[in-house]
């Protein structure tokens, strides 16, 4: 249990944390360029800030887990039921 909770503790750390408000992922930014439109590249834009704010709450919700998954095992270790 100590050796999942930790690693998926690295790999959540891993995936990055919440970006800054007025901060966007850049991975679609060569395709909003790209857009044909004023009306194509509002769209694209539209998207992207919709799938930012998914993965950010996706995120919250990762860390959360994972803050409880780290106060749970504390909890067993004081019990001695977990080892270190």
């Amino acid at each position: 249990m100590t050796r999942f909770v930790t690693a998926l503790a690295l790999i959540l750390t891993a995936c990055g944390s919440p970006q800054p408000a007025g901060d966007h992922s850049h991975a679609a930014d060569e395709i909003i360029d790209a857009a044909k439109s004023p009306q194509e590249r509002a769209q694209l834009t539209r998207v992207r800030d919709e799938v930012d704010a998914a993965a950010r709450e996706r995120i919250k919700k990762l860390d959360a887990e994972i803050e409880r998954l780290e106060k749970e095992n504390a909890e067993l270790r004081k019990r001695g039921q977990v080892s270190k």
